[in-house]
């Protein structure tokens, strides 16, 4: 799932941009789930909750916190350098400002649809060339997970699990061909059925794996017990 945040406090401008991406995740068969703001202070208590964002579309001029402090708050107080911003605004005189938040691009307002999907298509495409997100086609939807939200990949009969910190996502698939494709360094086969995120595991031993948030352990089966102890090794 695409995740994208708008926030305006412009309540037109935040409805005309959804409709923007409803439209857009249509026209590229993309599962899109967005969120509107209407408030920076409410965004931030979100996300320091946990939620993850793939871009925030961000006006500069809102009330209370303004774009440019919300912007500091994500990369600094939260330290999030993940998420991509791109600041929307009627005035260009605030551009130099808003460098120090690195943002992927500025939409000068009225918001033309060309430049949103011009930075969505460029923010996917970054995702994929940094692999930062999994890709996945189910009933010809293209959806896309954060690899670090993901605890392990689980093959089921002919479909792969994806086991996230949000809930479990499945299609049809081949764990050779996720390895394949490649994954990053954090993740490492440990049995036929199981690709597991080093991030996620609570404790090891040669035969057994026992994962963060799940009541039980994975098996490390014979031929990856000798690859496993290695990269146990490396923790």
């Amino acid at each position: 799932m695409w995740t994208i945040a708008i926030c305006d406090d412009n309540r037109r401008q935040c409805w005309e941009l959804g409709v923007m991406l409803k439209i857009y995740s249509e026209e590229r068969n993309l599962a899109v789930e967005t969120e509107t703001f209407h408030d920076g202070g409410t965004l931030v208590e979100k996300m320091k909750k946990g939620k993850h964002y793939d871009i925030i579309f961000l006006d500069v001029l809102l009330r209370g916190m303004n774009g440019i402090e919300l912007g500091s708050e994500i990369r600094r107080r939260l330290d999030n350098e993940e998420v991509h911003l791109v600041y929307v605004s009627m005035t260009t005189s605030h551009l130099e400002l808003l460098f120090q938040n690195r943002p992927l691009g500025f939409i000068k307002k009225p918001v033309p649809r060309e430049e949103v999907y011009r930075l969505t298509d460029y923010a996917r495409q970054l995702e994929v060339r940094f692999q930062k997100s999994f890709l996945y086609r189910k009933e010809r939807t293209l959806y896309q997970v954060a690899y670090q939200e993901i605890c392990y990949f689980q093959s089921v009969g002919r479909k792969i699990e994806i086991h996230t910190t949000d809930g479990v996502y499945e299609f049809y698939g081949k764990l050779s061909s996720i390895l394949k494709e490649g994954l990053p360094g954090q993740f490492i086969q440990i049995h036929k059925s199981y690709i597991i995120n080093r991030d996620y595991v609570a404790r090891q031993s040669p035969k057994r794996i026992y994962m963060k948030n799940e009541n039980g352990y994975l098996s490390v089966s014979r031929p990856y017990r000798q690859s496993v102890l290695g990269w146990m090794a490396d923790i």
